[in-house]
């Protein structure tokens, strides 16, 4: 699924306000709206690594200087260290896994994360391939009781809630990328023990 923009306040709220000296994972980067919105709205220099599966995303934020470095890799594959990052993201990203392998997926973001993980998930939304990238394909679905069973801290965000002109800019946006009427999207986030 591509970024979606409800969750942006919600993930902010859970990380520290000051970053600085802090290094987050940013598991499927994609176009790296994650690692924009935290250089824009969090204070300090974190070391943001962002990892994707495919190529052209890599390629489009070289040039941009957002993240510190990129990994080409499959996001239940993380090619790092154990305990190497302070906060790993994950919204967006088990729908397009295999259940099992979304489950290695945070099993992974356990082994390589020292104090936070948030990953996000969509409820009863179907997607097929967008932006002629294969991997944007919904394969599994998640629910509150898949997350809360691992020690997860699980809100649903919901377009329901929003500003009559935010209502409107969804309508218009729903419409555009054929979303569903009410979008809910699953938050969980886990404090790891230091």
């Amino acid at each position: 699924m591509s970024h979606y923009y409800l969750l942006n306040k919600h993930v902010l709220e859970v990380l520290p306000r000051n970053l600085d000296n802090l290094t987050i994972l940013d598991v499927g980067c994609g176009r790296g709206e994650w690692g924009f919105l935290l250089r824009a709205k969090k204070k300090g220099s974190p070391h943001l690594i962002g990892v994707d599966i495919w190529r052209p995303h890599l390629e489009n934020l070289c040039g941009t200087m957002v993240y510190s470095g990129l990994i080409m890799a499959d996001a239940p594959h993380l090619p790092l260290k154990d305990r190497c990052v302070d906060i790993s993201l994950a919204c967006e990203i088990l729908e397009h896994l295999a259940k099992d392998a979304g489950y290695k997926l945070l099993r992974e973001l356990e082994r390589v994360s020292r104090k936070t993980i948030i990953v996000s998930t969509p409820l009863n939304w179907p997607q097929g391939k967008i932006y002629g990238n294969p991997y944007e394909r919904h394969i599994s679905e998640w629910s509150v009781q898949d997350l809360t069973c691992l020690g997860y801290n699980v809100n649903i965000v919901s377009a329901t809630h929003l500003p009559r002109a935010a209502r409107i800019v969804n309508g218009v946006r729903r419409f555009l990328f054929r979303l569903p009427r009410n979008p809910q999207i699953i938050l969980a986030y886990k404090m790891l023990e230091s």
